[in-house]
């Protein structure tokens, strides 16, 4: 089975959907891929960001700010599930390539509102990271779990689970329990 592709989508790109792309990854899901990109992107990732995903042993080398632009290009990887990281992007209207993909809000606190205290800047991105990894440790923990196991054998057979859009459905429900089962 190919992996669902997640868009991890914040309006700067340089916080908290690059952190969320690296983490995601990190977890080296079977079921979900993760790219982050920028409605308004700044161009350049928060060294915060950075310093934080390196101090917790995160893979940095392929992270990019971007413009979800980016992806409406021909041949190019096209997202099926779309998670805000904002209220600026989760209110943003999307292009219309975007509009028919499942959308999940996951508004989280911008950790560059620090820029003039190196302490504050650091707390606020470990504070982001542990609020990541947990909400993807609920996603990693359900995918391992036996009854997720159990499913998977009840459905194999069955045409609906067999359609990509039904397991869309499902990692998409994960992500919104993620919010519920970590607040």
């Amino acid at each position: 089975m190919k992996p669902i592709r997640a868009l991890m989508l914040c309006t700067g790109n340089s916080a908290r959907s690059i952190m969320a792309e690296a983490i995601g990854n990190n977890y080296l899901f079977d079921y979900i891929q993760f790219k982050s990109a920028g409605s308004n992107p700044i161009g350049e990732i928060n060294p915060y960001c950075l310093l934080t995903l390196e101090k917790m042993s995160v893979c940095t080398s392929n992270l990019e700010s971007k413009s979800w632009n980016e992806f409406s290009k021909t041949n190019s990887w096209k997202p099926e599930i779309i998670v805000t990281l904002c209220s600026n992007a989760g209110s943003e209207p999307c292009p219309i390539w975007l509009e028919d993909i499942p959308k999940i809000k996951w508004d989280l606190e911008d950790p560059s509102i620090h820029k003039d205290s190196h302490s504050l800047s650091m707390k606020g991105f470990s504070d982001l990271f542990v609020i990541l990894s947990l909400r993807f440790n609920y996603i990693k923990d359900y995918l391992k779990s036996s009854e997720f196991e159990a499913f998977k054998i009840k459905n194999s057979q069955l045409e609906k689970f067999k359609k990509r859009e039904n397991r869309i459905d499902l990692i998409s429900n994960l992500f919104l329990e993620a919010v519920n089962n970590n607040e």
